[in-house]
C-alpha cells in the first residue's frame, strides 16, 4: 500500500492505493583473470543481463477495486563492467592474506536499470585459513560511488567432501548508506476535514541486507569447476528475492 485515506473515527482506511512490482532477472557473467606475477592478479567482469518488469497500480475505494494502470517491460544488454586487481601480502601453506581493488565502469544503461549511472570503486581485504579438509575464509569491503556507499563483510566455511567435491556455506552482511527503506507517515488531508492521509516516504536508516549462501563445488576436470549455490535472504530489507539459485562454470586456461 503506497497511499491511504482514513476518517479519524474509523479503524480502517476507506480509500487505498497500492503499487505492485515484479522483477525477474537473468544474468550471464563472463570473467577472466591473469596472473601478472606470483602475487599480483588482474582481471575483468563482463555481465550480460536480461530484465523483465511487471507493474500494477490499484485503487480500492470502499471495498471496490479499480485498476488504474498496468504495464510490462523487457530489456537486455550489457551491465556495468568491472576491472579488478588483487595483490597477495601473505602466502602460506595453511592460508594467506590479500588486498584487492575493483573499478566499476558505468557501461550499463541507467534508464533501463542495467547500470548505476556513475563510476564506482571498491576496496577489499581478504583472508583465509585451511587445515586438512576444512577451510575458513573472510573478507571486508568498502565501496564508493555507484548506487551507494557500501560496507560489507563475508564469512565462509568450506568442507572437502571428497577429492573433487567441496561443500560451502557463507554468511553475508551489507550496509548501503545512501539507500533508504520506505516508511509510512500520516498527515491531515489538505482538502477534507477529519481525514488523515498516509504516504510512504524514504526513511532515515541505512538499508542492511543479510544473506545465507550454501552450495557445492565439483571439480569436473583438472582445470574446470562447476559451482551450484542457493542464496537465502535473511530479514526483509532491500529489493531482493527470498531465494536465488546460481550456477557457474570456471575454466582455467
Amino acid at each position: 500500500m503506497t497511499t491511504a485515506n482514513k476518517f479519524r473515527d474509523e479503524t480502517a482506511p476507506f480509500d487505498t492505493e497500492s503499487l505492485t512490482l515484479k522483477m525477474h532477472t537473468k544474468t550471464l557473467t563472463l570473467y577472466g583473470s591473469v596472473g601478472v606475477t606470483d602475487r599480483l592478479e588482474i582481471g575483468g567482469v563482463l555481465p550480460l543481463v536480461q530484465l523483465h518488469l511487471e507493474g500494477t497500480r490499484v485503487n480500492v475505494y470502499r471495498g471496490e477495486q479499480f485498476v488504474q494502470a498496468s504495464g510490462t517491460a523487457d530489456v537486455s544488454g550489457l551491465a556495468d563492467i568491472a576491472i579488478r586487481g588483487k595483490y597477495t601480502l601473505v602466502s602460506a601453506a595453511t592460508g594467506g592474506f590479500a588486498v584487492a581493488g575493483e573499478l566499476r565502469l558505468p557501461t550499463g544503461d541507467e534508464a533501463d536499470l542495467l547500470g548505476a549511472g556513475k563510476t564506482g570503486f571498491r576496496l577489499l581485504a581478504i583472508g583465509s585459513a585451511e587445515q586438512a579438509r576444512v577451510g575458513v575464509h573472510g573478507n571486508a569491503a568498502f565501496a564508493w560511488g555507484g548506487v551507494s556507499e557500501e560496507a560489507d563483510m563475508r564469512g565462509a566455511l568450506t568442507v572437502a567432501v571428497s577429492p573433487r567435491v567441496t561443500a560451502t556455506g557463507e554468511l553475508l552482511w551489507r550496509r548501503f548508506a545512501d539507500l533508504r527503506e520506505m516508511v509510512p507517515v500520516s498527515a491531515p488531508h489538505p482538502s477534507y476535514i477529519g481525514v488523515d492521509t498516509m504516504r510512504l516516504v524514504p526513511g532515515t536508516s541505512a538499508t542492511i541486507l543479510s544473506t545465507l549462501v550454501s552450495g557445492v563445488k565439483w571439480n569436473l576436470a583438472s582445470t574446470m569447476v562447476l559451482t551450484g549455490q542457493v542464496q537465502f535472504r535473511l530479514g526483509g530489507g532491500g529489493l531482493t528475492a527470498p531465494v536465488t539459485p546460481t550456477i557457474a562454470l570456471d575454466y582455467l586456461f
